[in-house]
């Protein structure tokens, strides 16, 4: 008779790699579900200053943040970008100054819907030259502070002009401009007359706040904080205007569009992350629909915002009834739909704040709009508080706002 091979593998073996695989996937399922080591934010008391230490960062960075005010129609917008201009055409010079040179300054300029930012870097080994960081930050300020006319402005305002002028031909785009010149009020004073003092109030000193990141920055917070205390700028929450009636425009093509805006309060409202979840929750409800095509344009600004719905395909007509179509919306919103977009952002957060390079993307935020310290860590937090009956109220409160703009562009 043939010998009986034994079993390749034995009970007990067995038994150990079931084990070893349970045990793996114990700690690859902690792993994953472990939250993010998430940066220090610091903020010096009474002083709009935050800061994070990064002892092995390889540069100092100052961000300068310029409050300029929500930029949101048309001629704020530009205003923005001749500011833009004129700031750096004011500190072009500036690194050639010896100091600058000395340190290996670098200077950098960004413009967002709210603000401008300023960006120092320095390399590291500079970080304990306090005092001539100090002197650099001092020079910048007093730079800003000075206002040069440019004999060219009326010049540059025209080509930025018309640069837009061919930007608000497409019909989404044109309808936005209207909307936003809309809830922004009228204004009787052409922009460049504003100008000067528009570049003063966003320059001055009392208007500014400071982020730091990289060594020593807590430091260099202390040395700097005198340059930023002193009479702060009033915060001047933007009038709204009230909305009108329902708005028709003169076509401008051979497909009809349909706007729904509200305005909103703007970034610094103590419940953010329920209007975060409310508009994904309502850009995912769009996103099924099949009679129209839904875009959705949402603004969360320094005091002011907006969000704005432009509809447009076969079943959207210069005569629908935009309000009856709101309702209808309302009726298909479900636990489901607002479970799965938290539950899709929640998800999305971690995995950006895995790096440590978008949470330092974050520090500029927190203070410009003069969030807790602890906002990272307390964000998804607020996510998973914001129950549904809260974002399902502000949906509704979104399609059904009795103070709503409504704009319609017929079709040719």
């Amino acid at each position: 008779m043939p010998e009986a091979k034994s079993p390749l593998f034995n009970r007990t073996y067995l038994k150990i790699v079931v084990w070893i695989v349970a045990i793996a996937i114990v700690l690859l399922t902690a792993g994953q579900n472990k939250d993010p080591d998430f940066i220090h934010i610091k903020k010096l008391p009474e002083v709009p200053l935050y800061y994070v230490s990064q002892e092995k960062a390889p540069y100092l960075q100052l961000h300068f943040l310029l409050r300029t005010g929500a930029a949101i129609n048309s001629d704020q917008q530009l205003l923005q970008q001749l500011l833009l201009q004129q700031i750096e055409q004011q500190l072009t010079e500036l690194t050639t100054r010896q100091l600058f040179r000395q340190l290996n300054v670098k200077l950098k300029t960004e413009a967002a819907a709210d603000r401008i930012t300023l960006l120092v870097t320095l390399p590291a080994t500079q970080s304990e030259a306090r005092d001539s960081i100090r002197e650099i930050a001092e020079t910048l300020l007093q730079q800003l502070n000075i206002y040069q006319p440019d004999p060219g402005l009326e010049q540059r305002w025209a080509h930025l002009e018309a640069e837009q002028y061919l930007n608000l031909k497409d019909p989404e785009n044109h309808l936005l401009n209207r909307f936003s010149n809309q809830i922004s009020g009228p204004v009787s004073v052409h922009p460049l007359q504003r100008f000067a003092d528009f570049y003063r109030s966003s320059t001055a000193p009392g208007a500014i706040t400071l982020t730091l990141r990289g060594p020593d920055a807590g430091l260099l917070a202390e040395t700097l904080a005198p340059l930023l205390r002193g009479n702060r700028t009033p915060s001047i929450i933007p009038s709204v205007a009230l909305a009108p009636a329902p708005l028709r425009l003169e076509p401008v093509g051979n497909q009809a569009y349909q706007l729904w805006g509200i305005a909103l309060p703007g970034r610094q409202q103590e419940n953010f992350a329920a209007e975060l979840l409310a508009v994904r929750t309502l850009r995912q409800l769009l996103l099924q629909q099949d009679q129209f095509t839904a875009r959705l344009v949402w603004k969360s600004l320094d005091k002011q915002g907006y969000l704005a719905m432009i509809l447009h395909g076969p079943q959207i007509h210069a005569n629908t009834d935009l309000p009856q179509t709101m309702e209808k919306l309302q009726a298909q919103l479900s636990d489901e739909l607002i479970d799965n977009t938290r539950a899709a952002l929640q998800k999305s957060f971690q995995t950006q704040m895995e790096q440590t390079g978008n949470q330092l993307n974050m520090l500029d935020t927190v203070a410009f709009y003069q969030q807790p310290t602890d906002y990272l860590e307390r964000f998804e937090k607020s996510l998973s508080q914001a129950d549904n009956a809260i974002i399902r109220q502000r949906i509704n409160g979104f399609l059904s706002d009795p103070g709503h703009y409504q704009l319609i562009l017929p079709a040719y």
